[in-house]
């Protein structure tokens, strides 16, 4: 099935990565959101951080690519349509040396892997590695070398070593198949998300952020662009509660947002972004803030999605 690609809109906090003052791009872009638009509580119009990609792809900060950074993620753009950023990726631009993950141009027994400066935990460039000789399958543990950004794992041909923890494991995602422009992915639940510089382009799952439905220790986020959620480690600690103020899309509660502060008058007004809750729009209102209400997430919400909602301030 194919599956437009897309670029998650706030930046997610991955677990080996600095927190704050990083960039990381690669993994789930997410970005926080900016909330100066209408139908949708997540609007493409504003980003203010990407997925953050740490310890293995997946950055956070409010809704995609790169953390501890505000603007559009690197290698995308961004059109409007509800509170939170849609990101449109944008080709790589592939440099002498790199290769393609879509054209299998590496040579016998090596694969096409992302891969990133040493201590920035991004990944921005492409190359051909050597295939681990016993090399683990798509859903399987899996171990880095070196840096979280090496490139070098034991994840077979396409496939990559993401979420990594800061033991250096994680789990063997899917590259994309198909093409750049028209990605394509085995699970009918998935879809192509592009981050980090548009280098990684990755098969990720959905979720239901009203049932939270993702493993434990992980919380079910807004990937911007194609209008579904998918699940990314959950960093909040202490904080993540209601009107807490956040950096990262994942740095709230499983259950919470990290949207635009004006969205509720409790929060601190100082803040860029903070937790809200997400509620159901086929039932009665019981949203926490003052004056708020149920409001779509989305503005084009595919059937999974119509009943969801984030409690905000009308805008």
């Amino acid at each position: 099935m194919s599956k437009r690609i897309v670029a998650l809109p706030l930046f997610i906090l991955l677990a080996c990565g600095p927190k704050a003052g990083a960039d990381t791009d690669g993994a789930v872009d997410t970005e926080p959101t900016d909330g100066k638009t209408t139908p949708g509580v997540f609007d493409s119009s504003s980003s203010t951080g990407t997925t953050s990609t740490a310890t293995g792809p997946g950055e956070t900060t409010a809704d995609d690519p790169s953390v501890g950074t505000t603007g559009d993620p690197p290698g995308v753009s961004t059109s409007t349509s509800g509170v939170m950023s849609t990101t449109i990726p944008v080709p790589p631009d592939l440099g002498p040396g790199e290769c393609d993950p879509f054209g299998d141009d590496c040579p016998e027994g090596q694969k096409c892997t992302g891969y990133g400066d040493a201590g920035d935990n991004g990944w921005h460039h492409l190359k051909c590695v050597p295939i681990d000789p016993q090399p683990d399958q798509a859903g399987d543990p899996c171990t880095v070398v070196g840096e979280v950004n090496s490139g070098i794992d034991s994840c077979d041909d396409h496939l990559i070593c993401f979420w990594v923890d800061d033991n250096l494991q994680g789990t063997c995602v899917p590259w994309c198949g198909g093409s750049f422009e028209e990605p394509t992915c085995e699970d009918p639940e998935s879809f192509c998300n592009v981050s980090g510089d548009s280098v990684l382009s990755l098969c990720l799952g959905t979720c239901d952020p009203l049932a939270q439905d993702c493993p434990a220790g992980q919380g079910c986020i807004h990937a911007a662009t194609e209008e579904v959620f998918t699940c990314v480690p959950e960093f909040s600690f202490e904080e993540g509660q209601l009107f807490d103020p956040c950096e990262y899309a994942n740095a709230c509660d499983p259950g919470f947002a990290c949207v635009s502060a004006d969205l509720a008058v409790e929060c601190d007004p100082m803040a860029s972004n903070c937790c809200l809750p997400f509620c159901d729009l086929t039932q009665p209102n019981t949203c926490p803030g003052a004056g708020q209400e149920c409001l779509p997430a989305l503005a084009e919400p595919p059937p999974k999605y119509e009943n969801v909602g984030v409690c905000a301030l009308p805008q």
